[in-house]
């Protein structure tokens, strides 16, 4: 019985290379989609802050649209976002509180001719 344990651990060699090659081919592929995605979603969160704390002080309610994206504006040159579209913030006010509506798309490319298009569409209160 021993013999048929010590038979069978010899045989065992370890991960074949295209074992290898198959966890390596994934792992970049998934680092690369995460180095690409990423930065998408903390601009998208930047963005949908600054406007959250404009609510949330109550300054919203007294600025127009074009101030709103003026403060939005110089907080993103501050951060290094640059291919935002100022023009995808609006803003409604209803019973005298502002609302602000984020909606944008955004399309970043992947590898060769394959692209991730990310859409966002928020409104905050």
């Amino acid at each position: 019985m021993k013999k048929t344990a010590v038979n069978n651990l010899s045989r065992q060699r370890g991960i074949s290379s295209a074992g290898v090659l198959l966890i390596a081919v994934l792992l970049g592929l998934f680092f690369t989609v995460g180095l690409k995605v990423g930065p998408l979603y903390v601009d998208h969160n930047l963005i949908t802050g600054l406007c959250q704390d404009l609510i949330d002080n109550g300054e919203a309610n007294g600025m127009t649209v074009t101030e709103v994206r003026d403060r939005i504006s110089s907080t993103l040159r501050i951060n290094n976002v640059t291919d935002f579209d100022l023009n995808s913030i609006r803003m409604r006010k209803e019973n005298g509180e502002a609302i602000i509506t984020v909606a944008y798309e955004k399309r970043v490319p992947l590898i060769a001719n394959l692209d991730i298009v990310a859409t966002f569409d928020e409104s905050l209160r």
